[in-house]
């Protein structure tokens, strides 16, 4: 027995709202899944976790009170265009020059990181300010966007330094993150060529690949599609709360523009920040550069595995940029072996 044309009709409405509202419900599950995953990635990876290490070093600590106690260092505070406060250690040299060295750290950290390096651009002949990026240390902002603004902060340290020494040398030394936001600042400064030279140890050559990497390695996913969904997600949330994606945060593309000379350095045996990544952002520098990696060397560990030879690279690198004549060949890459 047939239905009617009608009592059809009727089912086949039925049956079209069926399949409408099962590919809606669909639709906002997986959507609203996908956005809940992305908001935990934002989250970890650029509000959370940024003053991890804020007091970790009471060593460190005790020895910047020292400095601006006893050795004329000072705090300098300065206000980014953003909105919030920068604040930072300047510590000058003990025989006068015009030649300063930004520091930046890398993420967790703060200022302290960089007294590390201190005599090694002291004995170069340099003042150091050391800086905190925006949501670390004693400086304000919610959240990190991986160089993404604090290249424009760092772009604003370096007119306090030009104001300071109208005439002076700049340089810029970033570990990891902050080593990102130098290379990405490298950019900007071919505008004005305000910074002679950067150190870059341990970049990541792009961001949204790194998260990417680290997902499979930890994850141990066989493939790069789910990473690349869930961060797009993360791209989503990040915009929305904070104005910038991961996928801005791309130094390998800022350095084909690059002329400035920058000295890259990665351990080898770096499993947050892969070697690899310096390769390419070498392979992809447009100006002078030079690459070491240290065998046994982990994240941003390079400086202690091999003292001597870490400070002997950085004051070579600093005196042929500072020299007369660039060297015939400026494309060096060599690996600094552990003695």
């Amino acid at each position: 027995m047939k239905s009617s044309p009608k009592l059809q009709q009727k089912n086949k409405k039925m049956w079209w709202r069926w399949l409408v509202g099962s590919v809606l419900l669909i639709f906002f599950c997986f959507n609203g899944v996908g956005l809940y995953a992305g908001n935990v990635i934002y989250k970890e990876t650029s509000v959370l976790n940024s003053r991890l290490n804020m007091n970790s070093s009471e060593k460190l600590q005790r020895l910047l009170a020292y400095g601006k106690q006893e050795k004329q260092w000072q705090d300098i505070v300065i206000q980014s265009r953003f909105g919030y406060p920068l604040l930072g250690t300047y510590v000058p040299n003990p025989q006068a020059t015009d030649k300063t060295l930004i520091f930046l750290h890398g993420f967790t950290e703060n200022r302290l990181a960089g007294l590390t390096y201190l005599n090694i651009y002291l004995d170069a002949g340099f003042n150091v300010l050391l800086i905190d990026s925006r949501a670390h240390g004693d400086s304000g902002g919610s959240s990190v966007t991986w160089g993404n603004y604090e290249k424009y902060d760092l772009d604003q340290w370096v007119d306090w330094v030009r104001q300071r020494f109208p005439q002076g040398t700049i340089g810029v030394h970033g570990l990891s993150m902050g080593a990102a936001t130098a290379l990405l600042h490298a950019e900007l400064n071919e505008q004005n060529k305000r910074v002679a030279f950067y150190v870059a140890d341990s970049a990541y050559s792009d961001f949204e690949a790194l998260l990417t990497w680290q997902m499979e390695q930890r994850l141990q996913l066989s493939g790069e599609l789910l990473p690349r969904v869930l961060l797009q997600y993360a791209n989503i949330m990040a915009y929305l709360d904070s104005r910038f994606t991961f996928n801005q945060a791309s130094p390998v593309r800022a350095v084909r523009n690059v002329t400035t000379p920058v000295l890259y350095i990665h351990g080898e045996e770096d499993q947050l920040v892969p070697a690899f990544m310096s390769q390419e952002l070498y392979r992809a520098t447009k100006g002078p550069r030079q690459l070491y990696t240290f065998p046994k060397a982990d994240h941003v560990s390079s400086v202690f595995v091999d003292w001597n030879r870490y400070g002997k690279l950085v004051k070579n690198f600093t005196r042929s940029v500072n020299a007369p004549e660039q060297p015939r060949d400026r494309f060096h890459t060599a690996r600094a072996p552990v003695d």
